[in-house]
């Protein structure tokens, strides 16, 4: 069986059965893979210490008809040195990554921006530098809501109004008069609309300095949270961690 290679960024990581791991992956080109290390927990095994969250690897693997398995690996650029706090949002990127990519999709810019935003979650603030990856990846996933104008009767957004997970994005004030309230919508503010463009619109590779209401930053997070509970209808894991930091 042929074999091939491709450069990879680590997401999750499980033991599997008494000597291996299991692991989830996004590649440059062949998109999300998940494969098999056998050995890998053996403490001799190179690979093994290599195949960790956030590792970029050069791999070479086997592929299979749903989990493919490694054949060798090699560091393609040094581990990132990250504190618990980029840690725990670094899997809140790797965990939506996983969830909203589907194997044999190949995305090399959603590659590239996950690469750029590990990078920026070390070097900047954790909590900004995932947001901007989050809407950012929504939008390479071609399910990123409506937020320019209203999603029921396409006025343009202005002032403050509502967010509609069903409906997909913003909903003005009137029309949430007449068709929002059998949801439980989230107050879309306008300062949180236009959080959401700078961020939608920030180049990761060098966002400059920019300065983020409180109240703002909140809004955008329980919108963008909820919003993506409902686009994978699964509660985010990744989550409880950041609040027991946010606790200790």
């Amino acid at each position: 069986m042929d074999s091939y290679k491709d450069e990879v960024i680590v997401l999750q990581v499980n033991n599997w059965q008494t000597a291996d791991k299991k692991a989830v992956c996004f590649s440059r080109f062949h998109g999300k893979i998940v494969f098999l290390a056998y050995g890998a927990r053996y403490p001799k095994s190179v690979s093994g210490r290599l195949i960790q969250p956030f590792a970029c690897l050069e791999a070479e693997f086997y592929p299979g008809s749903r989990v493919d398995k490694l054949k060798s690996c090699q560091l393609a650029t040094p581990m990132f040195q990250m504190e618990l706090e980029q840690m725990a949002y670094g899997f809140l990127m790797a965990e939506m990554t996983e969830r909203l990519t589907e194997q044999g999709e190949p995305s090399e810019d959603i590659y590239m921006l996950l690469q750029k935003a590990l990078q920026l979650l070390v070097n900047r603030n954790p909590r900004l530098a995932t947001l901007a990856y989050l809407i950012q990846l929504l939008d390479h996933c071609g399910i990123g809501p409506v937020y320019e104008v209203c999603v029921n009767c396409s006025r343009p957004a202005e002032g403050d109004g509502w967010f509609s997970e069903m409906q997909g994005g913003f909903l003005c004030a009137e029309c949430h008069s007449v068709r929002g309230k059998a949801e439980s919508l989230q107050p879309f503010h306008e300062g949180t609309r236009r959080l959401w463009q700078q961020l939608r619109m920030l180049d990761l590779a060098g966002p400059g300095n920019f300065s983020v209401k409180g109240a703002a930053l909140m809004g955008l997070e329980q919108i963008l949270h909820r919003y993506l509970v409902y686009q994978t209808e699964q509660p985010i894991k990744s989550l409880d961690f950041i609040r027991q930091l946010a606790t200790e």
